[in-house]
């Protein structure tokens, strides 16, 4: 599966292949593996539903607790994102099957202490998630135990659940997101520094809690303001509750750096310094740059709209800086800077340099960048961004990172791993596409989308929402809802602006405030200039010869000379360890999508 090192004249990171646009290519890459490879198991459910890891060759489930919240929580923001910027409809496809599974077999009962809310675990190849039996390892926590929940997917998956009632009109994901939020609701506290608003672990039944702390709140504050936003479900609660979290957010982690209770299949801890991760504090990181980024319209529509945090460029500076400092650092086995590229670890215990986690951190050096106009983090995002892509080989096989004895797993390899990318490209749209239209960024949801050659068109859950989007000229006509948009300096009001980029390609930002689909149309493109032969994202260099990494993945694909088309990239699709290691005994079996998604879009050509 070894792919050739590529480096540029400086002897800096390059992605695999001398493609104009790696990350759209990789992330393609995993969306067609996920979609097509895995099988359905003795169990009756495909893979993916039953085990969080899988063999790379077979693709049949690897015996280890299973993670269903949290994955499809992942799953679904990939999928959101990857919808509009593609309008691959099978990923919608794909993630509403894990989410029906969810609320029909892993939700729990109704007269519950915690009650119609997700299980985050489930043993491999269970059938229904109740969490994982830990009696194999003495009662330890890994997978949770039967009858605990963790409240920090909860709160993710809640959101997800929202995400999807905005995508699909499904009644049934915001009930569900509803349920999540009242159950988090009911049960916040203040905290301190030895107690999180709510427990990591807690029995669902009895409000018993297994294990008091998680620094892990993000998922619950999005879930309350999206909700608050909307006037859905008890917004007074809402309010209450979320400010509680924020505020032990503020005055807790982020003053004492106890960023730790994240991983399901992680022992119980004892103290809230004993296992810190890079997911939390990069979660917070992200989430605040994005409020500052895309913070929606204001409008009639919004009841609650906490404001920024107005230390938001310290706080997210610090997280950087520790998260590099703890987990960009030198292991026994492996170097913590790769030519060039900061390259994380996981957590205090699993130090193994990782694709995702890597990626997540030049995602969010991406966001900073584009935040605060400083371009050695976008150099240093598409350095960490690079050295992710050569974790998917070249049939979209993600595998955890270079060290094989961590596995491949749905999570680490594609929920937690394609959305980095999407992001990436949302914040510096120069690494997009050329010579194609892409919806790159919404600061709503996308609800509907259809490419064509010259044309896109769109509709979104908000009335009022602003799209951000690549395209190879400048547009001959931009609509919304029927009327004509004008060409303007700034959208302070409907209307759109035009940047140009590098090439001939230009960057377009369209506001619209009303309902409707919004049509973007273009003259054909103009003949696509003589591609770099680096295929470099970063700031620029030619490539030299450099050695093998054992894990890679080609990027990048033809450049379209015809017009504005969908992901004009070919898709060739044609023991463990450390955390990872001495699971129970596997056992297998998956079952029919149903539902209504947006009609399938064709196929990207070759």
């Amino acid at each position: 599966m070894g792919h050739p090192l590529r480096l540029d004249a400086d002897r800096q990171l390059l992605s695999w292949s001398p493609s104009p646009s790696p990350y759209a290519y990789v992330a393609g890459l995993a969306w067609r593996a996920l979609e097509t490879k895995f099988p359905v198991q003795d169990n009756g459910l495909p893979t993916y539903l039953g085990w969080s890891r899988f063999d790379p060759v077979t693709f049949q489930g690897v015996s280890w607790p299973h993670n269903p919240a949290g994955l499809y929580a992942m799953l679904a923001e990939s999928a959101s994102l990857w919808y509009a910027f593609s309008g691959d409809a099978d990923a919608v496809l794909f993630v509403r099957r894990a989410l029906d599974y969810q609320i029909d077999h892993g939700t729990t009962p109704h007269d519950f202490s915690w009650a119609s809310v997700p299980y985050a675990s489930a043993g491999a190849g269970d059938t229904d998630y109740s969490g994982a039996d830990d009696a194999w390892c003495d009662y330890c926590g890994r997978g949770d135990g039967i009858g605990v929940i963790e409240p920090d997917k909860v709160g993710e998956l809640g959101f997800a659940y929202l995400q999807f009632y905005e995508l699909t009109g499904e009644g049934r994901y915001r009930i569900a997101a509803i349920a999540c939020a009242d159950a988090l609701a009911s049960h916040v506290r203040e905290g301190d520094d030895e107690h999180s608003p709510w427990p990591f672990r807690v029995y669902a039944q009895t409000n018993v809690p297994r294990e008091e702390y998680s620094a892990n709140v993000v998922g619950a504050l999005t879930l309350f303001d999206e909700l608050a936003r909307l006037h859905l479900g008890d917004v007074d609660r809402y309010v209450r509750a979320r400010a509680l979290a924020f505020d032990w957010l503020m005055r807790v982690p982020m003053r004492n750096d106890a960023w730790s209770g994240y991983f399901e299949d992680i022992e119980i801890q004892h103290a809230p310094e004993s296992n810190p991760n890079q997911y939390a504090p990069m979660r917070v990181a992200r989430w605040l740059l994005l409020r500052v980024l895309t913070a929606p319209p204001q409008s009639g529509a919004l009841a609650v709209e906490p404001p920024v945090d107005p230390d938001w460029r310290d706080h997210v500076a610090h997280l950087l800086a520790w998260v590099e400092q703890t987990f960009g650092v030198d292991t026994d086995n492996e170097q913590g800077t790769q030519w060039g590229a900061t390259v994380l670890s996981e957590q205090a215990a699993d130090m193994v340099k990782m694709g995702s986690h890597t990626a997540r951190f030049g995602a969010t050096m991406a966001l900073w960048a584009q935040a605060t106009g400083d371009a050695n983090a976008r150099e240093r995002a598409a350095r960490s961004l690079n050295w992710a892509t050569y974790t998917c080989d070249a049939d979209g096989v993600v595998s955890v990172g270079e060290d094989k004895n961590e596995g491949w797993w749905f999570s680490d390899g594609y929920g937690d791993y394609i959305r980095h990318f999407l992001v990436a490209m949302g914040a510096v749209p120069e690494w997009a596409p050329p010579r194609e239209i892409h919806i790159l960024r919404s600061t709503s949801v996308v609800s509907h989308v259809a490419y064509a050659p010259g044309r896109v068109a769109w509709r979104t859950f908000d009335a009022d929402a602003t799209e951000t989007l690549r395209v190879p000229s400048r547009p001959t006509g931009v609509w919304a809802g029927g009327s004509g948009l004008e060409e303007r300096a700034d959208l302070d009001d409907a209307g759109y602006t035009t940047a140009p980029l590098a090439g001939g390609d230009f960057v377009v930002r369209v506001r619209h405030k009303g309902p409707g689909e919004v049509v973007v149309e273009g003259a054909e493109a103009p003949a696509a200039p003589a591609a770099d032969p680096t295929g470099d994202v970063s700031s620029g260099g030619k490539e030299v010869d450099g050695p093998t990494l054992s894990t890679g993945c080609s990027v990048g694909g033809a450049a379209a000379s015809d017009g504005w088309l969908p992901v004009s990239v070919a898709l060739s699709l044609a023991p463990i360890r450390r955390r990872r290691s001495g699971g129970p005994a596997q056992h297998g079996r998956e079952e029919p999508v149903h539902g209504r998604v947006p009609a399938p879009a064709r196929l990207p050509r070759p």
